[in-house]
């Protein structure tokens, strides 16, 4: 709640569980009306924090666009070429994007392997099929872990799953697409799915136990705790980016921008400064910042991370005449902000506005 004091010490007001129903440019086109359910406030700059699926629920908003804004809104893209992965290795999109964290008393990780970071399999997000249906991709550093000593005592959470992976198993955890967090504890497991989680953890991990020349612990972990983000766009939903391949490996042949998106002539630059700042004649009173407007190739990609909503906000904030936050470094924020916005400006040659020079 830091910020949120910051906020109110600025003079800011915060309204908590608002959702946003619709934003409506005034017919002055100086006014930027947001409507919350009964509620409407009226604001001169506005920065969207919006995933594409609420984004695109936004009536009189969407339908301010031009046709072409709107096509590369509604773009989702997932390019996955044979040659990404390495021989033996596929990879097929579910419904989901999921995390999972099983809890050990003893965390053999730390005890018994000694391994505190790293992934297995190497591309953890590439998971392990084991014989029980379960599969497995292990994060050994993403999860608290306490220790009497180092390596001694010591029990938490291992991160035994995180991939858009096809699977049921963790994605039944949760209540429902509105509720993604679901938690199983040893005394509410009346069908045996933790003992049955630990035979698929010991399955996959059994080279690294012979590599060790240790005993694999016998006792299932005590507790499960899942998110489950849904892919198909209902509920709390997971990043839906625009990830294309040109490698000759696509099925139906190399996918640039535009022939994935279907929008004829796009490129990387009209992509991002579209989608930042999609009203036409509103220059950047209204930007959008969320890690679902990214377009980049496949190959490139290296995760869903709040660092792209964080990067098209303080891109949406320069715009808007704010310059570097003190506590952002410098050179990255030249090269992250600042250079990407010029960049774009140059290719379609303009110079950046007035507000954006430094």
């Amino acid at each position: 709640m830091g910020m949120v004091e910051v906020i109110k010490a600025h003079g800011g007001r915060v309204f908590q569980n608002a959702r946003v129903t619709d934003v409506v440019r005034g017919p002055d086109g100086k006014g930027i009306t947001l409507v919350f359910g009964n509620d409407k406030v009226v604001a001169e700059h506005v920065l969207l924090n919006l995933p594409r699926h609420e984004l695109l629920h936004l009536d009189h908003f969407k339908a301010a666009l031009p046709a072409r804004t709107v096509k590369m809104q509604q773009c989702i893209k997932f390019d996955v070429p044979a040659s990404l992965f390495p021989p033996g290795q596929k990879f097929d999109l579910g419904r989901s994007l999921t995390k999972a964290y099983a809890f050990y008393e003893e965390a053999w990780w730390h005890t018994r392997l000694n391994r505190t970071r790293g992934q297995w399999p190497d591309n953890a997000f590439v998971p392990l099929q084991t014989s029980v249906g379960i599969p497995i991709g292990i994060h050994f550093n993403d999860g608290p872990v306490r220790c009497d000593a180092p390596l001694v005592g010591c029990r938490g959470f291992l991160e035994v799953f995180y991939s858009p992976a096809g699977e049921t198993f963790f994605e039944d955890m949760r209540p429902d697409p509105y509720h993604p967090l679901g938690i199983l504890s040893a005394n509410k497991d009346t069908q045996g799915h933790l003992a049955r989680l630990h035979s698929a953890i010991m399955e996959a991990t059994q080279p690294l136990f012979w590599a060790a020349s240790t005993p694999q612990p016998l006792v299932a972990p005590s507790l499960l705790a899942v998110g489950v983000w849904d892919r198909s766009g209902e509920g709390y939903t997971a990043p839906t980016k625009v990830y294309y391949s040109t490698a000759p490996d696509i099925p139906g042949g190399p996918d640039p921008l535009e022939k994935a998106c279907g929008v004829p002539g796009l490129s990387d630059a009209e992509y991002r400064r579209t989608v930042l700042a999609p009203l036409p004649g509103l220059g950047a009173k209204v930007v959008v910042a969320n890690n679902d407007w990214v377009a980049q190739t496949t190959e490139t990609m290296f995760g869903d991370w709040a660092e792209e909503s964080l990067l098209q906000a303080e891109r949406g904030l320069r715009m808007q005449g704010l310059k570097r936050p003190e506590w952002l470094d410098a050179a990255y924020y030249d090269k992250k902000v600042w250079n990407v916005l010029v960049g774009d400006s140059v290719e379609f040659g303009r110079r950046p506005t007035a507000a954006v020079v430094v």
